[in-house]
C-alpha cells in the first residue's frame, strides 16, 4: 500500500503562491533599505521607498508594510519622511496598532529580521505598544546578529546614548562600522560623529570620509554637516563654493538648516554671487517649517528692505514667531519694535517685557535697551508727580 501524502494541486499552488510572496517581500525590503537609508551604494530616495511599500503583495495584511506605512505618518520620526504623506499622530497609531493586531511579535519570534528591527523601534518610541528600551534593545540585537544593518545601526545608537545598556562608545562603534560597511547611510554619518569627537575611536579626519559616503548617497544631514565642515574649513580645505554645493543639496531636499544656511551664503555673497532675493526665497523655506534663525534672517531682510519691499508689519511677524520660540536677538528687536512703534502700536510694557526676556538669556543689546528704556520711563513717572 502507498502510504506517500499526496499533494493537490489546490495545496500545491498555495505553497508556491506562499513562496512566491515570501521572495517578493525580501526583494522588496532589500529595495526599501537601498532607498531609505542608501544601501548597496543607492542614493537615498525616500518617494521611491514609498512605492515600494504601498505595492508590496498582501500589503494590508502584512504588519512590517503596516509599520512602514506608520514610520512614514509618524510626526515623531522625521527621517521617514515623504511628500506622498501627511504626517499625522492617530494614522500613524493606527497603522502600529494594525501591525500590533496582525502578530508582528511572533513574525519576529520566528527571526524575520524586519519584524524584529520594527518591533525594536516601536518599543523604543512607544508606538503601537508601551515604551520599553530594554525589550527595544532585545529586538534590535536578534535582527543585528543576523547581520540586518538597520539593526545594527539602531543597537549602535543605543550604545551611543546608554539607552538601556551601559553607555560604550567602543561598542556602538563596532555596530555603526558593521552598518556602514554595507552602505547604511545613517551609521556612516554617525560613525562619522563618533571619529570627529573621538568618541570610541581616535579623533582624526577618518570623520571627513564617513561624512562624505553618508553625503554622497543622499543623507540629507550629512549633506549640510559636510557642507558646514567646508565652509569652516574643519578637517578639510575652506571652500565657500563647494560649501554652498552641499548646502544646496540638502535644502532641496527640504532640511530646514541648509536652507538657513544657504541664504546665509547667498546674502553674504560666499561661494555665490551675492543675492538678496534669493536669500529671501531660502530664508522663507526654512522659516516656513519653524526654523528660528531662519525666522530671525528674514524679520531682518524685511525691516531693513534687503531683496524684499521693506515692511515693518512682516518683520514683526517672523521677529514674534521667533521670540515666541525663546530666541533671544528676536525678543530684542520685537522689544524694539514695540518701543519705536514699528510695524505695530507702540506700547512701551510690551517692550519692557520683550527686552526683559532677552536680556535675562543675557543678550548684551536687550539689557542695554531695557536700561534705556525703564530709565526713560522712571523719568517720565517722576516728572508726572
Amino acid at each position: 500500500m502507498d502510504t506517500t501524502a499526496s499533494v493537490t494541486p489546490r495545496e500545491g499552488m498555495t505553497d508556491l503562491y506562499d513562496k512566491i510572496i515570501k521572495y517578493v517581500y525580501e526583494i522588496r525590503m532589500i529595495e526599501i533599505d537601498e532607498y531609505l537609508y542608501g544601501m548597496n551604494r543607492k542614493k537615498i530616495e525616500v518617494e521611491k521607498a514609498y512605492e515600494i511599500i504601498i505595492n508590496v503583495p498582501d500589503c494590508e495584511s502584512n504588519s512590517v508594510m503596516n509599520v512602514w506605512k506608520g514610520r512614514l505618518a509618524d510626526p515623531q520620526l522625521q527621517f521617514y519622511k515623504s511628500s506622498r504623506v501627511e504626517k499625522n499622530e492617530s494614522r500613524a497609531i493606527a497603522f502600529y496598532r494594525k501591525a500590533v493586531d496582525l502578530d508582528i511579535e511572533r513574525i519576529a519570534e520566528a527571526g524575520d529580521q524586519y519584524a524584529c528591527t520594527c518591533l525594536g523601534e516601536m518599543y523604543h518610541f512607544g508606538r503601537g505598544v508601551n515604551k520599553n528600551k530594554s525589550t527595544a534593545v532585545k529586538w534590535y540585537r536578534k535582527a543585528a546578529e543576523q547581520g540586518y544593518a538597520d539593526a545594527q545601526y539602531k543597537l549602535g545608537v543605543m550604545f551611543q546614548f546608554g539607552q538601556y545598556v551601559d553607555q560604550n562608545y567602543t561598542t556602538a562603534v563596532e555596530w555603526f562600522r558593521k552598518a556602514a560597511e554595507q552602505g547604511h547611510a545613517v551609521a556612516q554619518y554617525s560613525l562619522g560623529i563618533l571619529y570627529r569627537n573621538g568618541r570610541g575611536v581616535g579623533q582624526d579626519t577618518t570623520a571627513v570620509e564617513y561624512y562624505r559616503k553618508a553625503a554622497e548617497q543622499g543623507y540629507a544631514i550629512a549633506q549640510f554637516v559636510f557642507g558646514s565642515m567646508y565652509s569652516n574649513g574643519e578637517g578639510i580645505d575652506k571652500s565657500y563654493s563647494t560649501a554652498v554645493e552641499w548646502y544646496r543639496k540638502a535644502a532641496e531636499q527640504g532640511y530646514a538648516i541648509a536652507q538657513n544656511n544657504l541664504g546665509v551664503m547667498y546674502e553674504n555673497g560666499r561661494g555665490v554671487d551675492k543675492n538678496y532675493s534669493t536669500a529671501v526665497e531660502w530664508y522663507l523655506k526654512a522659516a516656513e517649517q519653524g526654523y528660528i534663525f531662519a525666522q530671525y534672517n528674514l524679520a531682518l531682510m524685511y525691516e531693513y528692505g534687503y531683496g524684499v519691499d521693506q515692511n515693518d508689519s512682516i518683520a514683526v511677524k517672523w521677529y514674534r514667531k521667533a521670540a515666541e520660540q525663546g530666541h533671544a536677538g528676536s525678543q530684542n528687536n520685537l522689544g524694539w519694535m514695540y518701543e519705536k512703534g514699528k510695524g505695530v502700536d507702540q506700547n512701551y510694557s510690551t517692550a519692557v517685557e520683550w527686552f526683559r526676556k532677552a536680556a535675562q538669556k543675557g543678550n548684551a543689546y536687550a539689557q542695554r535697551n531695557l536700561g534705556h528704556l525703564t530709565n526713560k520711563l522712571s523719568k517720565k513717572a517722576n516728572a508726572e508727580v
